[in-house]
């Protein structure tokens, strides 16, 4: 068994806060070790976390400008059906922007997009349409069957992709797995 010494153990609460705050030892301060100690310390957890902060940013713009994309194709369908009416849409690549595609022979396809839409900065396009317009019939079908990636220039580890089908206008979204420095192709685009 085995003895404790008494006399410590039974100081009372004011005592011990006495002993801990006396003044010498709390006008003592940090020395210069324990201060470079602890900047090292911050330097290497910010060396860490830092990267994983900006991966996290570039993901979460490519998240928006895919939803951006994903929300303008399927407004366009549903306005096509909604209005009865064929609906074009044109996918600027340059510019980073969805709009309704210019008047032609079929008309005009004003409000088959309720506004403009356009990408965050750093978050690119790229598709493998000739020309980047995507038309809906007055059912909501399609000639227009394609891929567009959506990506970050700075980053590309993140890409997402939609699908569109020819005929029905079904629209699938996932993540690409091909490289957007060559053609993009179907075949990349896993469904999630």
């Amino acid at each position: 068994m085995r003895s404790y010494n008494t006399n410590r153990s039974n100081l009372s609460f004011v005592e011990i806060l006495r002993i801990v705050f006396t003044p010498a030892l709390r006008d003592r301060g940090y020395s210069l070790i324990e201060i470079l100690v602890v900047v090292i310390i911050i330097g290497i957890l910010a060396a860490i976390a830092i990267p994983n902060f900006v991966g996290l940013y570039y993901q979460s713009q490519v998240k928006e400008g895919f939803e951006t994309v994903k929300g303008a194709i399927k407004e366009a369908q549903r306005q096509a059906i909604r209005r009865g009416k064929r609906c074009r849409i044109q996918i600027d690549t340059t510019n980073r922007t969805i709009k309704v595609k210019t008047p032609d022979v079929y008309g005009s396809y004003e409000g088959c997009l309720l506004s403009d839409r356009s990408l965050p900065t750093g978050v690119e396009i790229k598709t493998n349409y000739t020309t980047p317009v995507i038309t809906f019939s007055p059912r909501g079908n399609t000639n227009s069957a394609g891929t567009i990636v959506v990506y970050h220039n700075q980053n590309n580890s993140t890409k997402q992709c939609l699908a569109i089908s020819l005929g029905l206008g079904i629209i699938r979204s996932g993540n690409y797995t091909g490289d957007v420095s060559s053609s993009v192709s179907w075949t990349n685009c896993e469904t999630n």
